[in-house]
């Protein structure tokens, strides 16, 4: 199950440091998680849309995880034709409140 950790965020650009640089390796079947780390600066994210532009790997789409956690789950669906790719686009709010995007990708191998 990979999971992604937000570790920085930049309010002034939307850039997202994620544990993965922002290139996500997953495979069909396999949950993903994001998870806001510690003084990452991200007070929660608040959508993870795909890009039109690209396949759309999960099914179900990603969405909060349950309870109090600000924490994010999707999983690949596990019929996709593979090798596929998706940009998506995280939506992030900073620690004041104020609104961001930032765009990583997920390839799917196997």
């Amino acid at each position: 199950m990979p999971a992604i950790t937000i570790t920085a965020s930049n309010s002034s650009t939307g850039t997202l440091t994620l544990s993965d640089n922002g290139s996500t390796v997953a495979n069909r079947g396999q949950i993903v998680t994001w998870i806001i780390g510690p003084n990452s600066g991200v007070s929660s994210i608040t959508a993870i849309n795909h890009d039109t532009n690209s396949s759309d790997v999960f099914d179900p789409d990603p969405a909060p995880v349950g309870g109090n956690s600000r924490n994010w789950q999707g999983t690949i669906n596990p019929n996709l034709a593979v090798p596929a790719f998706e940009d998506y686009y995280i939506q992030w709010t900073d620690s004041s409140g104020n609104s961001h995007t930032y765009d990583p990708r997920i390839s799917v191998n196997q």
